[in-house]
């Protein structure tokens, strides 16, 4: 059974997700992409923060999405470090959230099986 976080964990997970939802609002990389961060987990520890994305852009790649992604967490990371006022700054890493891309497929799916697909 998986331990719950605790509220400092969870309180460090929302900062983050509120403050790389500014920082990417402003991102010239990521201007065609149109990137949602969905949900950010971090280690006990505080010194790991997995950050979850999904898209809407269906003309881009989501592995270039990913990449530009890993190419900008560090220089994210540093600005959060000056935002947060924790002693470490947990090292991101992102990974595309597959949940939406499946509950479309579901629903094109029940669509067609509908008939109204």
């Amino acid at each position: 059974m998986k331990e719950e976080p605790s509220r400092r964990v969870v309180r460090v997970q929302q900062v983050i997700l509120a403050e790389l939802s500014r920082i990417a609002r402003r991102e010239r990389a990521l201007e065609q992409c149109l990137v949602t961060f969905t949900a950010v987990e971090v280690t006990p520890d505080l010194k790991q923060a997995f950050v979850y994305w999904s898209t809407m852009a269906s003309d881009v790649p989501v592995e270039s999405i990913g990449e530009t992604l890993g190419r900008l967490a560090r220089g994210w990371q540093a600005e959060l470090g000056k935002r947060m006022a924790i002693k470490y700054t947990p090292r991101l890493s992102f990974r595309f959230d597959e949940g939406q891309e499946r509950g479309d497929r579901v629903m094109e799916i029940l669509r067609q099986i509908d008939g109204t697909g």
